[in-house]
């Protein structure tokens, strides 16, 4: 069975403990570590090709982080995505994203729209292809461009507190069918909405974008908990 670290194995060095770190959340926030899934020290330090202090320091880590919790017998496991959190965290982002579009359409210049327009007209490449992940890539490449042109220092810091989950839930949310292509079209039509200097309607596109993802997220939690709650034959 392939690891879900990746065929290259940690490097030893200096920055062993920030890379075994890394690894572990790069792969719980990609849904290669499942929601529920236990995490064992010597079959992590195994797969990682390292001792086990490293992925010890990094499961304390990631703890505190909330992105696993401890388990009654000991180890640890991968946080379940909660209703709440799941609200909690995107109506906090259509608010804030919003906002970001808003002043974006306001304050970006010609050569960023243009610099946009490039990315989305990459996405559909890349999703013809069946390239998932890179789309999600170029997902986040967008957004981060769009935070870069609304030019609010204290926007940016607070939607990066936040970036580990909206990153988490943008893959499950472009890996569910067909919404990636709902998502390039929605991007479409937010940079000719940009291009027209329609901030307030950029605004309300985002938000509903986002509260989009929101039902999509619970619908398919809410799939997965019948499933697993259903008898087996």
């Amino acid at each position: 069975m392939e690891s879900p670290y990746g065929q290259q194995v940690v490097r030893k060095g200096r920055f062993l403990r920030e890379q075994v770190y890394r690894k572990l959340k790069e792969s719980i926030l990609s849904a290669k570590i499942e929601p529920n899934q236990r995490l064992i020290e010597e079959k992590l330090a195994n797969e990682m090709g390292t001792s086990r202090t490293p992925v010890r320091e990094a499961i304390q880590k990631l703890e505190k982080e909330g992105l696993i919790h401890k388990l009654p017998r000991g180890g640890f496991a991968v946080n379940v995505i909660t209703d709440e959190e799941i609200e909690e965290v995107f109506g906090v982002r259509s608010v804030l994203e919003g906002y970001a579009a808003y002043l974006a359409t306001l304050r970006a210049t010609d050569e960023d729209l243009c610099a946009m327009e490039a990315i989305v007209k990459q996405q559909e490449i890349c999703l013809d292809n069946g390239e998932t992940d890179e789309v999600v890539r170029l997902n986040t490449s967008l957004h981060d461009m769009i935070y870069a042109c609304a030019k609010s220092k204290k926007l940016i810091t607070i939607i990066n507190d936040l970036r580990d989950l909206i990153f988490r839930y943008r893959i499950l949310i472009l890996r569910y069918e067909g919404m990636a292509a709902i998502s390039i079209q929605d991007h479409k039509d937010m940079i000719a909405l940009m291009r027209a200097k329609n901030a307030r309607q950029v605004e309300k596109l985002v938000r509903k974008h986002i509260i989009r993802g929101m039902g999509l997220i619970k619908k398919k939690m809410g799939q997965e908990a019948r499933r697993k709650r259903k008898p087996k034959r």
